[in-house]
């Protein structure tokens, strides 16, 4: 069997991720990929691959070998932003040469690297550190409710981005008159990623990381000698033993630096996303809104459901490192895969014939590869989760109804990677 090459014609799979059509809405474009061959062939222009041809992969089958097989299907793609014209890449270049390099750690690397940075993260970014975080995302999220200032206003800036934004900051130890230059440093770093920007955006990116990394790198050397009881300070502190069963040293400037934007970017705009695009499903379900309120616990298993059908992460790359076969078709080695976790949390073959629907109660509402699977499983899912399931129950029990002012209107932002809304104006019932 053949991949279906469509290199050649830039409509023939009427999925080219750069229109703005599929980028509002993808769904349908996934459900014809799904339906055609195993493995269809993309212009690499189209992702931000420069000239290279890329295999989509949209079937929850192929997603779920693909994510679990790190042996053949690499981490080391690089970067998921898109890339410069060279005469801009040469001004980023000389900006980002005032910080750190960032080297691969998590998310581009593979066992046995990625299992050092893997441990010693999971050694400061503990369960409990996340749980003893949920009094702290209960009052970020009342007190952003408390200032509302209308019946009417936009959820996106005044609730779903302070409340990851704020969390994440906390953990890092970053004071509340700094959460302002943060959240700015955030936007910065997932500026790039899906989406080609102008000329300012390239700077703006270059000079965000680069204020993030040299306020950090202080952060850190401060502790050094001055410890706290924070992430910044577990993360130095953060030790391999015999248990482990890997050699490594502890984390290195460098690799601390590119930890914390990995947690920043993570930690911000895909939760944001999330918890807008709930708002949304949960205003064709007005049903689970009350159920919610009369159950907060519930909240846990509508977060599952919009997680899947929602995707903020819409998907990643791998690197193929051998000749071999996804569904019969070849790849050869060296190739690049879109592994496609939008398309594969609605596929019909795993969530049944109404995966494009919202059911909270399904069977395999947590079977979802929202945040990926495998050894490279994000270490923030915790987090996001929590941050989300506090969110719903406050809105729930303040508010009988928060609705989209005008649902038609609602627009996504222009990245094939990252899907979240740019504005969400709401209309708000106060509860008694």
């Amino acid at each position: 069997m053949n991949a279906t090459d469509h290199a050649d014609n830039p409509r023939g799979v009427d999925f080219d991720p750069r229109l703005d059509e599929v980028q509002q809405c993808p769904f349908p474009h996934y459900a014809t990929l799904r339906g055609g061959p195993p493995v269809h062939v993309l212009p690499g222009e189209w992702v931000g691959r420069g000239d290279e041809r890329v295999y989509a992969v949209s079937r929850f089958d192929l997603v779920t070998q693909v994510l679990t097989d790190w042996h053949t299907f690499s981490s080391k793609f690089g970067s998921s932003q898109a890339i410069p014209p060279e005469d801009v890449m040469l001004k980023v270049r000389e900006i980002m040469s005032k910080g750190w390099p960032r080297p691969a750690t998590m998310l581009t690397a593979d066992p046995p690297v990625h299992t050092r940075f893997r441990r010693l993260v999971s050694k400061a970014f503990t369960p409990k550190r996340v749980q003893d975080l949920a009094p702290d995302v209960l009052r970020i999220c009342e007190g952003l409710v408390d200032a509302f200032e209308s019946t009417t206003i936009d959820l996106i800036p005044t609730f779903c981005v302070p409340i990851p934004t704020s969390t994440v900051a906390l953990a890092l130890g970053v004071p509340e008159e700094r959460f302002a230059d943060f959240k700015r440093w955030a936007d910065a770093s997932v500026a790039p990623i899906g989406r080609q920007l102008d000329m300012d955006g390239w700077i703006g990116f270059a000079e965000g990381v680069v204020e993030l990394q040299q306020y950090f790198a202080a952060e850190f050397e401060h502790r050094m000698d001055h410890p706290k009881d924070d992430l910044l300070t577990a993360l130095l502190e953060a030790r391999l033993d015999p248990a482990d069963d890997i050699d490594g040293g502890p984390l290195e400037m460098a690799e601390l630096l590119s930890i914390v934007q990995q947690l920043q970017v993570a930690g911000s705009e895909t939760t944001a996303s999330l918890i807008a695009d709930a708002i949304v499903l949960l205003d064709d379900h007005p049903g689970e809104w009350e159920r919610i309120a009369a159950d907060p616990d519930r909240a846990g298993r509508v977060v599952e459901e919009c997680l899947r059908l929602a995707s903020p992460n819409q998907g990643l790359f791998r690197i193929v490192t051998r000749d071999t076969e996804l569904g019969g078709v070849p790849i050869p080695q060296g190739s690049t895969l879109w592994v496609l976790y939008g398309s594969a949390n609605r596929d019909e073959s795993m969530f049944g014939d109404d995966a494009a629907d919202f059911n909270a109660d399904r069977d395999k509402v947590q079977q979802h590869v929202a945040f990926g699977k495998g050894v490279h499983y994000c270490v923030g899912a915790p987090l996001a989760r929590l941050e989300a399931t506090i969110a719903l129950q406050v809105l729930t029990r303040r508010f009988s109804k928060v609705r989209p002012v005008d649902p038609s209107a609602l627009r996504y932002g222009p990245s094939w990677i990252l899907r979240g809304l740019t504005s969400l104006p709401v209309e708000f019932t106060p509860r008694g």
